[in-house]
């Protein structure tokens, strides 16, 4: 960290009258990757990047390098000076900001985690690709694990830093032709249920064999939750963005207040001490607010950093992106509160229906509604009066996200972390009329 403080320093220097913000983002990480039931790779890295944004007359210029000695700094400096004299004033640019105290956040830092070696992620591949040779599986897949570190600095005497630990389990295997998928993030390594994890992905793979092709029409579905939170992760972002929302570009604009979805959602932005931490202050140093977005269904706020806060009349929730940012403020540490009983039971209460174990190739198309579409992928099943009846080739979905969770029917007790933009805790639902377009036929 010192090697930090002093190369921003000497940043600051060379930015002469300008002002001057730096982002540092440190990462030290491994990767162990396996397919056909052997390592395929093995690989670790360690970098330090550096966005520098210069600020002057209503002028401003960014620029990202990686080399932090002597020259290498005054020569980024430099080159950014010189760019800046040749930008085009912008009246709404804001100054940098300045220092605010920090709230304090959970420990997110873990010594085992950040010093797994390679044969300890060699044993957790291991482990699942012996119990697949020995069934006639195949698995692959990926186990990671680092430490990422965040510096958000400027010469206005603001500095904040981030530590933290991740680690995440990542499993796919296949039996013939059919595929299961399991994964689980964590800070902590020892909270990762590697056992589990490998037996959902060799199960699933198993009662996924000879799938059938049903017709496309509107189903009830049990999402579990990455399925879940690849659909929420969107509605979150294009919903309630603070850029988005002043220019009414939002599912929520004019409905603050108002009842939209279905009374059993309720999701919250909480970097702080919520189910899905982060770091305590935003992109520009500013700290970071606990947000509830949905609460029983009714709509409550956007987020917003200091452009959008200051464009709304109302003060900044500490959710900015790295600037100049297009898409403006959104939600990185999204935490839906769960509802009742394990998951089981949400597919025991499902007469007729589909159990979506992973969306793929997810994409926006319709902005203002949050209409998307996607494919289902490893482990996706028909289920009548809450057992197998057979296994369903992929289904492509076209559906309104609005709707979509305006018809949620149940919610599972057991929150889990997922992968998403940032961080993310999600149960598992039951949505009912959710549409599937077409088969994918495979």
């Amino acid at each position: 960290m010192k090697n930090i403080e002093t190369a921003c320093k000497k940043i600051f220097r060379h930015a002469r009258g300008a002002q001057c913000e730096v982002m540092a983002d440190m990462r030290n990480g491994a990767l162990t990757r396996f397919a056909d039931n052997v390592i395929s790779q093995n690989v670790a890295s360690d970098s330090v990047n550096y966005m520098v944004r210069l600020l002057d007359n209503g002028r401003s210029a960014k620029i990202n390098f990686n080399q932090a000695d002597d020259a290498s700094l005054k020569r980024a400096v430099q080159a950014g000076l010189e760019i800046l004299k040749k930008q085009k004033k912008d009246p709404d640019l804001l100054p940098l900001a300045k220092p605010r105290p920090l709230p304090q956040g959970k420990n997110l830092y873990f010594k085992e985690t950040a010093g797994l070696t390679p044969l300890y992620r060699a044993e957790r591949a291991a482990e699942l690709a012996k119990a697949c040779r020995k069934a006639g599986q195949v698995a692959c897949g990926t186990f990671e694990n680092g430490v990422s570190r965040m510096v958000i600095a400027n010469n206005l005497g603001l500095f904040a830093s981030h530590s933290e630990t991740y680690a995440a389990h990542s499993v796919t295997v296949r039996d013939r032709d059919g595929f299961g998928w399991a994964e689980y993030p964590a800070h902590d390594v020892n909270e990762i249920p590697f056992a589990r994890l490998n037996e959902t992905a060799r199960s699933k793979a198993a009662a996924s064999r000879s799938p059938k092709e049903i017709k496309p029409g509107k189903y009830t579905v049990v999402l579990e939750p990455q399925a879940a939170a690849d659909l929420l992760t969107y509605l979150g972002v294009y919903g309630f963005g603070g850029q988005l929302y002043n220019e009414g570009r939002s599912f929520i604009c004019g409905k603050l207040g108002k009842k939209l979805l279905s009374p059993l959602l309720t999701i919250e932005d909480n970097a702080l001490d919520g189910a899905a931490p982060g770091q305590t202050f935003d992109y520009e140093g500013q700290p970071r607010t606990k947000v509830t977005l949905i609460e029983n269904g009714v709509i409550k706020t956007p987020v917003h950093d200091r452009k959008s806060a200051k464009a709304a009349k109302t003060a900044s929730t500490g959710h900015a992106l790295p600037q100049p940012s297009w898409l403006g403020p959104i939600p990185l540490n999204l935490a839906v509160k769960p509802g009742q009983g394990p998951l089981k039971d949400l597919i025991k209460g499902t007469e007729r229906g589909i159990l979506v174990t992973q969306f793929h190739y997810t994409n926006l198309l319709k902005e203002q509604d949050v209409e998307m579409t996607g494919m289902t992928r490893n482990g996706t099943v028909r289920r009548e009066n809450g057992k197998i009846t057979f296994p369903v080739k992929n289904l492509r979905f076209t559906q309104n996200m609005v709707e979509a969770f305006g018809n949620v029917e149940a919610i599972s007790g057991d929150a889990v972390p997922v992968s998403a933009w940032g961080s993310m805790s999600c149960p598992a639902f039951r949505l009912k009329n959710f549409n599937f377009s077409s088969s994918t036929k495979f």
